[in-house]
């Protein structure tokens, strides 16, 4: 192929570049400096061009050929002589042109293969993140499902904790009347005297059995309390899952927003050479040389570089766009992304934390539901125990001449203190001790009756 055309980067302080391509006219030969066309230069002699002022650092300077088409050269009249000079003329101009015209296109069609290149390859990624995006959402909608039976499961676990406080509260209520009939017990038991401390004994036994009903069901609505607790903190894992599930289709959303751009770019996407690693770099660029650095590992140690993020550290797994600038002498930071896309987006697996902790929490639900279950029972177990000692209070009475121990409450005082003698006497309505012997009214009157409240015995 004829050369049409000489290239130079420009070092600030050369002035004078050579060409060795022919030329019709010093006017047929043109410059750019960075694409910019300039006049700024003179002709040294016939293949050297001198510059104004020296190109500076980094710039493209670009000497080409541009041959006249407007006009032939030459032009031949009816009757005038024709020289060989001048179709020879004539014919090299032609020449030239269509050597330009085929450097020209030459260049257009390297351009345009590398672009439709550059053009497939943004497609096909596009079309991956695409089919990423629709994997995610379906995951995302997998999530939200999954958030909503937590919920449910929660929700239903609040409703048997609530049923199990109003059986704690029904329990108590019983240990109450348990305790009730046992007062009355020990008021019955205050009519038979000389069994009365084996009764206030067992009364007293009751009412120890009562106290510990109330205890049991206090235990069982602790143990409700608890139950709403894990219920609520069943919630508030299910709200956790909902929060998942939203930012799983919020990383969606963006997958579909980044497949959109990576399409809209298609068109307009700048080519980057690929290189290896970061000791691939090039070491003498041209201005606005674009790299693909594959293992970006080092990278923020490499110079001269500008521009890349701060606490950026390369990796193998990272690939790093970078762009030379012969203006500064140095390469600038473009992007970087993951050589592997797909790890950035979320996949819910059986193992989630926050699904295994809603079947934990459901689980300790369910064991906690059984226990108040079974608390609410032994306190029905032990209401009728109470219920049987009291009735059974008749059958442990001692018989006339037994010995009881203790005391008893009196509805009311006696008219006199019993026998000091025997050791037998009241004391805040209270009976302190009896001993065996004889009662009096306080007389000298000697009874071996003691009645108490209309009673004898």
């Amino acid at each position: 192929m004829a050369i049409t055309q000489t290239t130079y980067t420009g070092d600030g302080s050369t002035t004078n570049y050579s060409f060795t391509f022919e030329y019709l006219k010093q006017a047929d030969v043109k410059v750019t400096l960075d694409t910019v066309a300039t006049t700024a230069f003179t002709f040294a002699n016939a293949t050297t061009l001198a510059f104004t002022t020296a190109p500076g650092n980094g710039v493209a300077i670009r000497i080409f050929r541009d041959t006249a088409i407007d006009t032939l050269s030459s032009t031949f009249f009816p009757g005038s002589a024709i020289k060989a000079e001048d179709l020879n003329q004539n014919f090299t101009q032609n020449l030239y042109v269509t050597q330009e015209s085929d450097f020209e296109v030459d260049t257009a069609n390297t351009t345009a293969n590398t672009a439709k290149t550059t053009a497939d390859t943004a497609l096909t990624t596009s079309n991956t993140a695409l089919t990423t995006a629709n994997a995610a959402t379906v995951t995302a909608n997998t999530a939200d499902t999954n958030a909503s039976a937590a919920v449910t499961t929660a929700n239903t676990a609040s409703s048997n904790a609530t049923a199990a406080v109003t059986t704690a509260n029904t329990a108590s209520t019983n240990a109450t009347a348990a305790v009730t009939t046992a007062n009355t017990a020990s008021t019955n038991a205050s009519a038979a005297v000389v069994t009365a401390n084996s009764a206030a004994t067992d009364a007293s036994t009751a009412l120890t059995t009562a106290n510990s009903a109330t205890t049991t069901a206090n235990t069982a609505l602790t143990n409700s309390s608890t139950a709403l607790t894990t219920a609520t903190t069943a919630d508030t894992n299910a709200s956790a899952a909902v929060t998942t599930a939203n930012t799983a289709d919020t990383n969606a959303t963006a997958a579909v927003a980044t497949a959109n751009a990576a399409q809209s770019a298609v068109a307009g996407a700048a080519f980057y050479s690929p290189v290896a690693n970061v000791a691939s770099i090039p070491g003498s660029p041209s201005d606005n040389d674009r790299v693909e650095v594959a293992d970006s590992t080092g990278i923020q140690s490499f110079t001269p570089l500008t521009g890349y993020p701060v606490g950026f550290i390369g990796s193998s797994g990272l690939t790093a766009r970078i762009q030379y600038s012969s203006s500064g002498s140095t390469w600038n930071w473009v992007d970087y992304f993951a050589n592997d896309p797909e790890n950035r987006y979320f996949t819910k697996t059986s193992g989630n934390t926050n699904t295994t902790n809603i079947a934990t929490n459901t689980s300790n639900i369910s064991t906690n539901t059984a226990n108040i279950t079974t608390n609410t029972s032994n306190i029905a177990t032990n209401v009728t125990n109470i219920a049987a000692n009291v009735t059974s209070l008749a059958t442990k009475l001692p018989l006339a001449g037994g010995t009881m121990t203790g005391f008893i409450t009196l509805n009311a005082a006696p008219t006199a203190n019993l026998h000091a003698a025997s050791k037998q006497y009241v004391d805040d309505n209270k009976v302190i001790a009896i001993d065996a012997g004889n009662f009096d009214n306080g007389t000298s009157t000697i009874s071996s009756t003691l009645t108490i409240d209309g009673g004898s015995f």
